[in-house]
């Protein structure tokens, strides 16, 4: 466990909010270790001379409940890692499963529905409506899913009250701190209970303090509720909050560093001449 773990613990969701898995024929989280894993996984961009290899054999699983942060240098394939894992691309080679699903056989249609209930994105962007409120912008995903999906009011106020954003509700994003719109959008990640939230660069805008309130979160929600977290990141402080540290060097895993502290994450990289 991370040496953050119960840092700026706050209000608690309970364990007895965990998602649990929708539909399908997999069997339950129990008996599926792994909420993500790869295997053999390639990746090539480009063609010809010009092709880059982004992800060269990569394996590795994520167990269900974990805190897992992805590192390397620029160019090591940490974005394209992200994207393959999540489904947003599809790998040249290789098996991804999310909660047992193998990604590969699914159509287009297939993985936009497994993205949108059963993966959460926060993005460093924040990538909020500027139109809608606070309340809007996470209850989207469950809008866009249409009338086979009915919204959770116990669950949104328990999502906006272990967020900090029950007397931010009504606010419009312009009217929000970058660190309150980023955790509306954390709070749009979990609103359909996913089985994984993959976070690309989720402090990458903001100031240090509201970094540190962003991760708290984020490892909170895994120590409280069980949440399955993947996060890309640069920064040695944000990867010490998690449970481990993959490393990546050229489209190959090269190592894991487990509970690993700031300083010591910050070393190793220095020898990756990250």
């Amino acid at each position: 466990m991370s040496e953050h773990a119960g840092a700026g613990a706050g209000h608690h969701l309970g364990r007895a909010a965990q998602h649990q898995p929708r539909g399908g024929t997999e069997p339950p989280p129990a008996e599926r270790p792994w909420a993500v894993r790869l295997d053999d996984v390639r990746k090539v961009h480009g063609s010809g001379r010009s092709a880059v290899t982004a992800l060269d054999g990569v394996t590795a699983q994520l167990p269900y409940g974990t805190f897992t942060a992805v590192m390397g240098p620029s160019g090591s394939g940490k974005s394209t890692f992200l994207h393959c894992a999540s489904g947003l691309d599809r790998p040249d080679h290789g098996t991804i499963e999310i909660g047992g699903r193998d990604l590969g056989p699914l159509g287009e249609r297939e993985l936009t529905v497994l993205r949108r209930e059963r993966i959460g994105f926060v993005f460093q962007g924040f990538n909020l409506l500027p139109a809608l409120t606070a309340e809007q912008n996470i209850t989207l995903p469950v809008r866009l899913a249409g009338r086979h999906t009915r919204l959770d009011r116990p669950w949104l106020e328990r999502l906006l009250d272990y967020t900090g954003l029950t007397e931010r509700r009504r606010h419009r994003p312009t009217e929000l701190s970058g660190g309150q719109q980023q955790r509306v959008a954390i709070a749009r990640a979990l609103i359909t209970r996913p089985e994984v939230v993959f976070a690309d660069e989720p402090t990458g805008a903001l100031d240090t303090t509201s970094a540190r309130k962003v991760l708290e979160l984020l490892r909170n929600l895994v120590d409280d509720v069980g949440q399955t977290v993947l996060m890309v990141t640069h920064d040695p402080v944000a990867a010490s909050y998690a449970d481990a540290v993959l490393i990546l060097a050229d489209g190959k895993v090269t190592g894991t560093l487990d509970g690993a502290s700031a300083g010591t994450i910050a070393e190793h990289m220095a020898r990756l001449g990250a």
